[in-house]
């Protein structure tokens, strides 16, 4: 099981939000997290919004979550449940929602951040595309995106969870984290490497696409299956795929014709930098998924288990 302790929960009051709280609060409900359901008030905006009407839970205002009383609320969970967690409700004035939540979730040792995407119109909404966008890129904790559905009020459950690879040395903690979510939504794991096609301009001679080496894709079929040998959660639960083609694309059309309803993957930030970085292929696959997006940096947060975590290292 992962280690979470605190969930932040960004939201603008629209239903986007509301599907991503159900599974903010399955998760807080797994762990026994508190979630901060944490509203940031533009002053363009005027007045501000009735807080979360979708939520048993009173506003008590304040910035710092010591001035706030954690309340026991029934809550919804992602897999249609009911159950019983810890809230605490915090809203701020800022101008930025990026700068505010990113500065909330280090402040306040936040272990992973559940958000919306696209939510309200308007570049001074919380969901906006961008904004979610950059607390991914900036957010010191792995960042868990969800996409506005057809029935916002009732979430999908996870059913099925993807784990796409690049076997550097950040996949074992991937394929942990992958496996730890899988465990508390009780959900098979995909493990999937794509092995990129080499494409040279026709101007060569050449045939413009040249196909992956067989003995490429059985190696890494090897250290896929490798990967999912330290998974304890059934040997049937865990599958292991290899693709030829690009990863973006393929990651995404994997996910679509596979039922997948939630992906892990890297982000491949760099340290060192005043803003952090996302790989072009995470950016990509966070942008056109089908489903929610579990990312995590290789310099962020782990929510592994301290042994876990130095076995992954």
């Amino acid at each position: 099981m992962l280690n979470i302790d605190t969930i932040l929960f960004p939201t603008d009051f629209s239903s986007v939000a509301e599907g991503a709280f159900a599974h903010a609060a399955h998760l807080a409900l797994r762990t026994g997290a508190t979630i901060h359901v944490f509203n940031v008030h533009s002053p363009e905006e005027g007045d501000a919004e009735n807080p979360m009407e979708f939520l048993p839970v009173e506003p008590v205002e304040g910035t710092q979550v010591a001035e706030a009383t954690p309340q026991r609320v029934e809550v919804k969970t992602a897999t249609q449940e009911r159950g019983t967690v810890s809230v605490v409700y915090i809203q701020t004035d800022s101008s930025s929602p990026t700068e505010a939540i990113n500065n909330h979730a280090r402040t306040h040792d936040v272990d992973l951040v559940v958000m919306g995407t696209h939510g309200r119109k308007g570049v001074n909404r919380l969901l906006s595309g961008s904004v979610t966008e950059e607390v991914v890129r900036q957010a010191p904790c792995p960042v868990f995106t969800v996409l506005a559905g057809e029935d916002e009020r009732t979430p999908p459950t996870i059913d099925r969870v993807l784990a796409p690879v690049d076997l550097s040395e950040q996949s074992p903690s991937v394929v942990d984290h992958a496996a730890g979510l899988s465990e508390a939504y009780a959900a098979p794991l995909d493990l999937l490497h794509v092995v990129e096609e080499a494409a040279y301009p026709t101007v060569y001679g050449i045939d413009p696409l040249t196909p992956s080496l067989p003995d490429v894709q059985d190696r890494a079929r090897e250290a896929l299956e490798t990967l999912a040998a330290r998974i304890d959660i059934g040997t049937d639960m865990v599958h292991a795929h290899v693709l030829s083609g690009y990863a973006a694309r393929d990651i995404v059309e994997f996910a679509e014709e596979n039922a997948s309803d939630l992906i892990v993957m890297a982000t491949h930030g760099r340290t060192g930098l005043e803003r952090f970085l996302i790989g072009s292929v995470a950016e990509k696959v966070v942008r056109r998924a089908p489903c929610p997006v579990f990312t995590l940096k290789s310099f962020g947060k782990s929510l592994l288990p301290e042994s876990e975590t130095q076995e992954s290292e």
